[in-house]
């Protein structure tokens, strides 16, 4: 058991993104494949105009890996 929490903390995380192009066909295709390589946590995903807000729930270890898929993907659809 000694050790076995370690990097499994919980919590939330929030990101939010900015869709510059303003093209909503580039907001469909992120969230598209938000869904196919974030699997291994719990998101929230709420569009407002241009900017995108992603919620991630669990562990922090989880977070950070999705945080950096994430802007990954931002950077290619957004």
């Amino acid at each position: 058991m000694k050790g076995s929490n370690l990097g499994q903390s919980g919590g939330k995380k929030v990101i939010n993104f900015y869709n510059s192009s303003g093209d909503i066909n580039n907001i469909i295709k992120f969230l598209e494949e938000v869904q196919k390589k974030i699997n291994y946590l719990n998101l929230n995903c709420k569009v407002d105009g241009k900017v995108i807000k992603i919620t991630l729930f669990g562990p922090r270890d989880l977070q950070y890996l999705a945080s950096e898929r994430l802007r990954e993907l931002a950077n290619q659809y957004l």
